[in-house]
């Protein structure tokens, strides 16, 4: 039986005058792109940029919606009622919606950002919130979350939740998510080592030295590091090359 994973890119967080990461060069790399929705990046032209790009390599689209943080890139985090929060989400969703389908595609996905993603993981109301308002909109769309009690609870609310994990981040002791202020360059390799290990064996590497069990259904990487599209090209590469066949969630 053919091992499959989905790797999911973080991109089109450009925003005016301001450019971030290299979106061409790096999305042939991944299977499904999380498209900043204007909360933390992503102005109107940079999502139908984004989109094109995406169309062009034949990957799967999703919106990627953030805490209201454009000064702090949505990685600082807010207090904001699940109800509100809910609203925000589906109002970045609907604007990619809007561009994607001017453009002939459909969203796949809805993943959230930066300190909005871990706050769902830690506040069971918030991802609950999520989950309903998300399957409300489409119960076809994936959810994805973390592993762990929010995926679950936004699952138990009705969405349909893919689970992943993180190959170019770190895990602290307790399994949480560190969230980095400014994205620095990874070893390609070690990073690939990662994403095979996790696919193989569903164990990752905590900052502590210790393992964890992680199932997943797809592997993150983001487009905002300055060797971003050579991670992606090594890790995609080594995957394929030890028989894991790459695409987008089914």
């Amino acid at each position: 039986m053919t091992l499959t994973i989905d790797i999911n890119g973080d991109a089109g967080e450009s925003y005016g005058r301001w450019t971030l990461g290299d979106d061409a060069s790096f999305l042939p790399h991944v299977s499904s792109v999380n498209i900043a929705c204007g909360f933390h990046g992503g102005d109107p032209s940079t999502m139908r940029s984004t989109v094109r790009i995406a169309k062009q390599a034949g990957i799967a689209i999703g919106a990627h919606p953030s805490f209201p943080d454009l000064m702090g890139f949505g990685r600082r985090m807010m207090s904001i009622a699940p109800d509100e929060m809910a609203d925000y989400t589906l109002y970045q969703l609907g604007a990619l919606a809007a561009i994607a389908h001017s453009e002939g595609m459909t969203i796949a996905h809805v993943k959230p950002h930066g300190a909005f993603y871990k706050a769902c993981s830690l506040d069971m109301n918030l991802s609950k919130a999520i989950g309903a308002a998300i399957a409300a909109y489409d119960p076809k769309l994936f959810l994805v979350l973390l592993a762990g009690p929010g995926a679950d609870a936004a699952e138990a609310a009705g969405a349909r939740v893919a689970r992943e994990a993180f190959i170019d981040l770190d895990y602290d002791a307790d399994g949480g998510l560190i969230i980095e202020r400014i994205a620095r360059p990874r070893e390609p390799s070690l990073v690939a080592a990662r994403a095979l290990r996790v696919v193989r064996e569903g164990k990752l590497t905590k900052i502590d030295g210790a393992d964890m069990n992680v199932a997943v259904s797809t592997l993150c990487l983001h487009g905002d590091r300055p060797n971003s599209a050579e991670v992606a090209r090594v890790v995609k590469e080594t995957l394929q090359a030890k028989g894991v066949a790459v695409t987008p969630l089914r």
